[in-house]
């Protein structure tokens, strides 16, 4: 028996000896079993994951939870030589037990591991967002601005917020859909909200056991510390009217003859006899509409500034129209640099490697969940010098018109949409939304700080929240009013009164 044993141990040695050593990239000490879960914020992840890369002197850095590797690209070289350059094994999805199966996150197609499926429901996205004639689109975000937005920024000021969603998301759902779309108090735009902040709480790595451990999601929700199982349950329901609902009263138009085209409808066109009809109706639901709210930046000068570029240019007889983009480099750079200041989807939707790799030497394995973090970039010193300041000019040349350099990183172009093949496919619409929100409020209103009983401004506090897929400002408080009566009066020739529909 000594002599079997001292055998075993022999081969367990040599073994060892002669397997060779994974060299992971830097990261945290972990502890047994939870490794660095610990070490994983709750909040502000981005940051924590920058702050990593300067103690470790390293831009991709390793952590684990549970036994799940986590890699975290902090610099653009990183993550185009992985997410871009390698893209074909780093382009699936983790499935998270939480997210991708209890509350049914997979009916996303941003949530789908890299496959034919997938790849069929990127292609209808593609084939009816990324069109040649772009104009029903740019009408679209014309309508809901100036019918929305603005109107309901003129009348209740105090919910600025809401309008912001309300506009940006309406203008989505209408693309999407083709539904008509209420100018307070939308049902379709209050699903979407409520079935997004379900998603985006189950994804923070960490949060929930059952990821880590997916033979839990078999516990009963009574059963002690099961809170995950009751929350999925509430969460299931409210993900599944977000597809339901809207996608059956758009098949009712269809068949009373009453739809709208909208890129939906389009889709369900192209189905013929004798095609897999219900599993091409389960992927064209896929096109979520998803919204993030415009940031309102509270810098007097920037707003000052933006104004008096908007006045010499358009004038004030009429509204900003998106063909005067190319003429407003200021206004321009101003939006860059509100998507590099504060990046709208910081880490983005994580990545995961389908086959092991080797990076400058680091071991990566297959099934580790891949982060690009766009904030690192952005607010690197390398790239932007001061990066915690907002500072438009960044992006303009000495003469005022917007750089076109080569090393310039334009938060346009890259990052903020995410990286390789699971780069957002929607750019061309979420950008001229947001630029033409954003002109036409400058060029209307004059947003300030509260004040206080003695009319003294408060400085406005605004903290940021959110994970590693969306961060958004906390609600705050501050005045909005009509630059004049001339502003008020343009917005209200475009408001109709009478109308519940927008």
């Amino acid at each position: 028996m000594q002599t079997l044993i001292a055998l075993v141990v022999s081969v367990l040695i040599l073994v060892a000896w002669t397997t060779p050593r994974r060299k992971y990239p830097p990261g945290p000490k972990r502890l047994p079993l939870i490794g660095n879960l610990l070490d994983i914020p709750r909040r502000h992840l981005q940051e924590a994951f920058a702050q990593f890369s300067k103690e470790l002197n390293s831009d991709i850095v390793y952590l684990d939870a549970f036994g799940v590797p986590f890699i975290v690209l902090n610099s653009l070289e990183a993550c185009k030589d992985l997410l871009e350059k390698r893209s074909s094994i780093y382009s699936s999805r983790f499935r998270q037990t939480m997210s991708y199966e209890l509350i049914e996150g997979k009916r996303l197609a941003a949530m789908l591991p890299y496959g034919n499926e997938w790849r069929e429901a990127r292609r209808i996205m593609v084939k009816h967002i990324n069109v040649a004639d772009q104009e029903p689109i740019l009408s679209s975000i014309t309508h809901f601005v100036r019918k929305s937005l603005l109107p309901n920024l003129l009348k209740t000021p105090d919910d600025f917020q809401v309008h912001i969603r309300n506009g940006i998301g309406g203008s989505m759902i209408s693309l999407v859909y083709g539904l008509p779309i209420k100018r307070v108090n939308d049902p379709w735009i209050a699903i979407a909200e409520q079935a997004m902040h379900c998603l985006t709480a189950t994804l923070v790595p960490g949060q929930y056991l059952v990821d880590a451990f997916p033979i839990l999601r078999h516990v009963p929700e009574w059963f002690p510390g099961a809170k995950f199982q009751r929350e999925a349950k509430e969460w299931k329901q409210i993900f599944a009217r977000m597809f339901e609902e809207p996608f059956k009263a758009v098949k009712k138009a269809m068949l009373d003859g009453t739809a709208q085209p909208s890129f939906l409808s389009r889709s369900l066109e192209e189905i013929t006899i004798g095609s897999d009809q219900e599993r091409l109706e389960c992927l064209i639901e896929n096109i979520g509409a998803t919204f993030t709210a415009v940031v309102l930046l509270l810098f007097p000068h920037v707003r000052e500034k933006a104004q008096a570029e908007i006045d010499s240019v358009i004038g004030r007889e009429r509204l900003p129209e998106l063909a005067d983009k190319p003429s407003l480099p200021y206004l321009n750079a101003v939006l860059k640099e509100t998507l590099r200041w504060r990046p709208i989807a910081p880490l983005g939707l994580p990545h995961m490697t389908s086959e092991d790799d080797l990076y400058r030497d680091y071991f990566i394995p297959k099934g580790a969940v891949v982060f690009g973090n766009s904030w690192a970039i952005f607010h690197d010193e390398k790239n932007f010098g001061n990066p915690s300041e907002f500072d438009p000019t960044r992006f303009l040349t000495p003469a005022g018109q917007l750089r076109v350099d080569k090393d310039l990183l334009d938060p346009e172009i890259v990052c903020t949409f995410g990286f390789g093949r699971r780069a957002c496919p929607g750019a061309n619409v979420a950008l001229p939304s947001l630029w033409l929100s954003a002109a036409s409020i400058v060029s209307c209103f004059d947003v300030m700080p509260e004040v206080d009983r003695e009319g003294k401004p408060i400085a406005p506090v605004i903290e940021y929240t959110g994970n590693e897929v969306v961060a958004h400002p906390e609600p705050f408080r501050c005045r909005i009013l009509p630059r004049d009566s001339k502003a008020a009066a343009l917005i209200q020739a475009e408001y109709d009164e009478t109308a519940e529909y927008i």
